[in-house]
């Protein structure tokens, strides 16, 4: 596999679908990293780079953040064989036309219990989305990805290891692992620098679910470690483990400690000024106290 040594971010403006203007680029080994703005929520995608193909883990929210990750694979000059999809929500696979019209010979796979549930709620997600946008914010239709019953991809012959399916902050993550790169692809199993989506996590059992995903994503010992949502400038380094629980630990806290809407949304915002992700918040705390 050759590598590149380099990770490059674009921003996109998401609603207007076009790239904003300059590249940031830092270091990484074999893969191209592309990290949405806050209107595509701060997802990151990662291209790994084989000779003259590549294989892409997850496909953006958006349409606007999907074109400018097609525009960073295709400035590769690679052709794309396979597009996994780590999870069902909406921000990691409804980019996935865009994706599969700018490569039309590449395959779209999840695992196949992920396929499963995607195949149960891509539909209704992106109809309900679709209706109150304007239109061209988002892809055209959904797509369904084919079942995965292998646990993991070759490219150039190098292994790339899909893992679980484990919890994180929703059942059925399917972290990625290549250990030729020593490079982990959490998904949304860790964060860094941006709020948590916490709206399937209410209570301490969810959490203690996520923080044993946590745990075992960490004892692989990988040491490029690329988060599910994370800002531009953020590190590829395990902190995003630390970061994860510490977050795990306010979120625990304050749901023992408040009493109502107000309070929660206070307690989770205090001190957080800096984070991404500002929509986590309100959707948390709205699983907690509907209306």
């Amino acid at each position: 596999m050759e590598l590149l040594n380099r990770r490059t971010v674009l921003k996109a403006a998401a609603a207007a679908g076009v790239l904003l203007p300059g590249l940031a680029r830092a270091a990484s080994s074999g893969t191209e990293v592309f990290t949405s703005d806050e209107a595509g929520l701060l997802v990151d995608s990662t291209v790994i780079l084989g000779e003259t193909s590549a294989v892409v883990i997850d496909a953006q929210f958006t349409a606007g953040s999907a074109a400018a990750l097609a525009d960073l694979i295709a400035s590769t000059g690679r052709s794309v064989e396979t597009i996994l999809i780590t999870h069902y929500h909406p921000d990691h696979v409804l980019g996935l036309p865009i994706l599969l019209d700018r490569f039309p010979g590449s395959r779209a796979v999840a695992h196949k219990d992920v396929q499963a549930m995607i195949a149960r709620t891509v539909q209704p997600i992106w109809d309900r989305i679709a209706a109150n946008s304007p239109a061209g914010v988002f892809a055209d239709r959904a797509v369904i990805p084919e079942a995965l019953e292998a646990d993991h991809l070759l490219l150039d012959g190098a292994r790339i290891d899909i893992l679980g399916p484990m919890h994180g902050d929703t059942d059925l993550i399917t972290p990625v692992h290549i250990p030729s790169l020593d490079t982990l692809i959490t998904s949304d199993v860790a964060y860094v620098d941006t709020h948590l989506w916490l709206e399937e996590n209410t209570s301490p059992e969810r959490t203690a679910l996520w923080r044993a995903s946590i745990d075992a994503l960490e004892a692989i010992g990988a040491g490029t470690i690329i988060p599910g949502h994370r800002q531009a400038s953020s590190p590829n380094d395990t902190s995003a483990f630390a970061a994860t629980r510490a977050y795990l630990d306010r979120w625990d806290k304050a749901l023992a400690e408040t009493t109502s809407a107000a309070e929660l949304k206070a307690a989770l915002l205090a001190g957080t000024e800096g984070l991404g992700f500002a929509l986590a918040v309100d959707r948390s705390v709205a699983a907690i106290y509907p209306g």
